[in-house]
């Protein structure tokens, strides 16, 4: 099944990885591999022919700016668990990738004509904003 979805939805394996499992991979991810092999990724997905590919990448967006709020300048967030040190505010890079990369992805992907792409972009943004919204599309 693994093999039959990468092939169906022409995703190379990084593609998939940051796309399907963020939750998992983003907290082991330093700011530069973020910013350098994740975001180009996730920015090129988010203009797929695919709702789905779209809404994906908007859910992907939500995690990373959870973890981009508390990513210091170095190292990841498992680590610093790892430490038992609870993970800060967030360095000024994290802040600027999220506010000139993300948000700006994110505003397209409100106003896309799939209601579940719109949805999904609103409750991204939301994790940087912290407004409450309603649960469902």
């Amino acid at each position: 099944m693994f093999c039959r979805f990468r092939k169906s939805a022409r995703l190379p394996d990084v593609s998939w990885y940051t796309l399907m499992k963020p939750k998992t991979l983003a907290p082991a991810l330093d700011l530069s591999v973020i910013e350098t092999s994740v975001l180009p990724v996730l920015h090129k997905l988010a203009s797929d022919k695919i709702p789905n590919i779209r809404f994906n990448v908007a859910k992907s967006y939500a995690v990373l700016i959870d973890v981009l709020k508390r990513l210091p300048e170095t190292g990841t967030i498992f680590e610093l668990e790892k430490k038992g040190l609870g993970a800060g505010s967030g360095s000024q890079k994290a802040r600027e990738l999220v506010l000139q990369q993300i948000l700006p992805n994110l505003e397209n992907l409100q106003t896309d004509d799939d209601v579940d792409v719109r949805y999904f972009a609103m409750r991204a943004a939301q994790a940087w904003s912290g407004e409450d919204m309603p649960m469902s599309p």
